[in-house]
């Protein structure tokens, strides 16, 4: 069996993949089972492909915050991050254990400044 830049021989009945190959969907939709923290913090990092796909909008429809086990992470800053990139389509959020009267205005400013472009 020859081996090529995107799939190698391991052994007789197992290969490889390689991960940055994987389709557009397939992607969007590991990054929606991994949560805003892991996609912005670690995911977007994985290539130039991942990181363009992080910033479509449809996958920040909705933002949950609470899988953050780690308080020290600056919470507020990365789920800016992602209110950003929602790009006015922001559905449903969770700042539960983080969420300040700033972080709500934020969201409240980016969907306005939103509505008035048009998206």
């Amino acid at each position: 069996m020859s081996s090529s830049s995107s799939v190698k021989s391991v052994g007789a009945d197992r290969e490889e993949r390689n991960w940055k190959d994987l389709p557009r969907d397939v992607l969007c939709t590991i990054f929606q089972k991994l949560g805003a923290i892991e996609t912005l913090m670690r995911a977007q990092h994985g290539s130039s492909v991942w990181r363009t796909i992080s910033k479509d909008p449809l996958l920040w429809c909705t933002i949950d915050m609470s899988n953050s086990g780690d308080m020290d992470l600056q919470l507020g800053i990365i789920c800016r991050r992602a209110i950003d990139y929602s790009c006015g389509h922001l559905l449903r959020i969770n700042i539960e254990h983080f969420g300040t009267d700033d972080l709500l205005r934020h969201i409240t400013d980016s969907l306005e400044k939103n509505m008035r472009k048009g998206t």
